[in-house]
């Protein structure tokens, strides 16, 4: 699995394996540069993974988000619900962030401690 730390700033999606030995992948845009972590999903999409990123907030949103706070090595922190115009403060041991709709991850299984693997499409 690679890690986090290893993504070039500018690729543009990554295919990420919801767990280990599984066959569930997902191709998410890629927010690797600070001018689009900046822009987020606030002019569109439906999902983004930001890297490097601990924190997310929620303003300028007109909908709310299902977010995933993932470490270094790949492993989720945390999920959590992000409202419109609303913060979350950073998550210790976050690297990255992954951005869905609401209801997305849970429906992928992802959950705190499901383990993740990155790869180009």
């Amino acid at each position: 699995m690679a890690e986090l730390s290893g993504f070039p700033g500018g690729m543009p999606v990554i295919r990420i394996r919801v767990g280990a030995g599984t066959d569930r992948t997902v191709d998410v845009p890629f927010a690797g540069t600070a001018l689009r972590r900046l822009r987020g999903l606030l002019l569109g999409g439906d999902q983004l993974l930001l890297h490097p990123c601990t924190s997310v907030h929620g303003l300028g949103m007109r909908r709310a988000l299902e977010v995933a706070y993932i470490g270094r090595d790949g492993t989720v922190l945390d999920v959590a619900p992000l409202r419109p115009w609303t913060m979350h403060l950073p998550r210790k041991g976050a690297a990255a962030v992954w951005e869905t709709l609401p209801g997305e991850l849970t429906a992928l299984g992802v959950r705190p401690g499901t383990v993740l693997g990155f790869e180009t499409p």
